[in-house]
């Protein structure tokens, strides 16, 4: 009796320790985190304001890019993917949706409006993102890579001109390889382009 109860002690004990090592390695798993792009909404305002209806073509992304996890370049042709650290919701509707803010504070056009709306555009603006990453080839300095690609076309009855077609790259230098640190650098080239494009739009006589 007492060698049965010592056996299902010790067969209690080990499956205990089975169960608690399962809870353990499931634990060590990181949990998602999820992140948004943002630009800085302090844009001045054209003055006087622009005339005409622009509207932001739905945003389309470079097929390595377009998921939500974040990418990192590790080496000339060595890229991974982040499964841990992700877009809150697709970066092209991330880049999309502030690009309409910015140029609606702008002012450059009188209104600014989105692929859903019903409204009548004068003119249309497409954007495509080259790249969009973390370039960690170099481990002392980590940089985010944010290129795209517009074009402007005036849309008339007969056909849609093309009126302008620009290209912007920029590499922001980043405080640690943190995604914090990352999507802070997307956020500072993201301003930076926004910033460009409309010096650009500005300057075209519509």
């Amino acid at each position: 009796m007492k060698k049965l109860l010592s056996n299902l002690w010790h067969g209690a004990f080990i499956l205990l320790a089975l169960v608690s090592g399962c809870v353990g390695i499931e634990r060590s798993y990181p949990d998602k985190r999820y992140f948004v792009l943002e630009v800085n909404h302090n844009v001045n305002p054209s003055n006087p304001p622009g005339n005409g209806v622009l509207q932001i073509a739905n945003i389309r992304v470079s097929p390595r890019y377009e998921d939500k996890g974040f990418i990192y370049r590790t080496s000339g042709s060595g890229y991974e993917s982040d499964f841990y650290n992700q877009f809150l919701v697709s970066p092209a509707a991330l880049l999309g949706e502030e690009l309409r803010k910015g140029l609606a504070q702008s002012q450059v056009f009188r209104h600014v409006i989105n692929a859903s709306s019903q409204l009548e555009p004068t003119h249309v603006l497409e954007g495509v993102v080259d790249a969009l990453y973390g370039d960690f080839r170099d481990p002392g300095a980590p940089r985010a890579v944010l290129e795209m690609e517009f074009f402007l076309r005036k849309e008339s009855a007969s056909k849609a001109d093309i009126v302008a077609a620009r290209r912007y790259a920029k590499s922001v230098a980043v405080n640690g390889r943190s995604p914090e640190a990352l999507v802070k650098g997307w956020n500072e080239a993201l301003d930076a382009i926004l910033a460009s494009l409309l010096a650009d739009l500005k300057a075209i006589n519509f």
